[in-house]
């Protein structure tokens, strides 16, 4: 996959005026690789910044709103919220994907390529408004996938909290799940472009984050879902055999929607009140 590392960035940086006695609020707006506007939300402690926590939305999920990243302030983090392109938040995305979100038959790149490009500027960006900050990612699903992509290429990012992480061993998920909502797309692409399922499977292989958990020697807190996840459990389990350090949170009797919005949540608080 072609990704640009400390890429060169155009961007603003707009106060968002909303009282609190603690926090003051930003939009960071910066241009993509195809000139698309993508839209980063910021929550930044008004007394001495302890780290700074980056936030990665799930698939078709709006980012936290402004009241839900101000919790972690209380422990002196700042919070940065990504809007991920074409999807539930503001960012724009001129490179359409006639397959969203996995494949296109017109264009050479595909559109998670632009997404994993987007984090990696936005961890970028992190690391030039908070100098010698250290980083934490979270996510899940798509958020998971994101912050792994992100943490193989920055050494600033120094841990991750993430959970039920999907473009994980995708090409064989897809053949044994096909008839999935989550990959009707794929299916479709497979149905409209018989001649073209080489192309499919090497794009598919290309997003694959097995392709960069490997190198992952920062600190993994992952939860794991045993009740309805939307990845398999098998493929996950794939993923946390790939990762030098980790420690596994495990959910048996709470689906993965009502561990992130609870459970999990206040699990990186207490860990994050701890250090």
């Amino acid at each position: 996959m072609n990704l640009e590392k400390n890429r060169k960035l155009v961007y603003k940086e707009n106060i968002i005026d909303i009282p609190h006695p603690f926090v003051q609020y930003k939009k960071i707006i910066f241009e993509g690789t195809d000139d698309s506007q993508i839209e980063v939300d910021l929550a930044i402690p008004k007394s001495n910044v302890k780290g700074v926590i980056v936030d990665f939305p799930e698939f078709k999920v709006k980012n936290k709103d402004y009241l839900n990243l101000t919790k972690y302030s209380m422990l002196g983090y700042a919070l940065a919220s990504l809007h991920i392109r074409g999807q539930a938040g503001n960012s724009e995305n001129k490179t359409p994907c006639s397959h969203f979100p996995f494949i296109d038959c017109n264009y050479s790149k595909p559109y998670y390529n632009l997404v994993f490009q987007d984090s990696l500027d936005t961890i970028h960006l992190v690391e030039k408004l908070f100098p010698s900050k250290d980083i934490i990612a979270t996510g899940l699903g798509q958020g998971a996938a994101i912050s792994i992509v992100c943490s193989s290429y920055y050494d600033s990012v120094k841990e991750l909290f993430i959970l039920d992480c999907s473009l994980c061993d995708i090409k064989n998920t897809y053949i044994k799940n096909k008839k999935n909502p989550f990959f009707k797309n794929i299916y479709k692409f497979k149905s409209d472009f018989s001649d073209k399922i080489d192309y499919l499977y090497s794009t598919l292989n290309s997003i694959d984050v097995l392709n960069f958990s490997n190198s992952i020697t920062q600190k993994v807190h992952y939860g794991l879902s045993y009740l309805d996840p939307k990845t398999p459990i098998e493929t996950q389990l794939k993923l946390l055999d790939t990762l030098q350090n980790v420690e596994i949170q495990h959910y048996k009797f709470l689906d993965y929607k009502k561990i992130f919005q609870h459970q999990f949540d206040d699990y990186i608080l207490e860990v994050l009140s701890s250090k």
